[in-house]
């Protein structure tokens, strides 16, 4: 869903995988290119999202740290 407040922050873990993708997707865009799909394919893929005020003063996700997961858009 997305963030009702800025600040709030989201960490995601894969601390297993037995075989085939682990797929979040997101309410809104996660960052500027648009992509709002969170692909999880190996142990200890791992993103961290925060939620900022846009322009628009709508609340959006956006990622702070990423390491493995392929972000991509539905």
């Amino acid at each position: 869903a997305a963030p009702t407040t800025s600040g709030q922050r989201i960490k995601l873990f894969c601390r297993s995988h037995g075989g085939g993708d682990r797929v979040i997707t997101v309410a809104s865009a996660v960052n500027q290119t648009g992509n709002n799909t969170l692909t999880f394919g190996a142990t200890a893929d791992f993103i961290v999202l925060e939620s900022v005020r846009s322009t628009t003063s709508a609340y959006l996700w956006r990622i702070t740290s990423n390491d493995g997961v392929a972000l991509s858009t539905v």
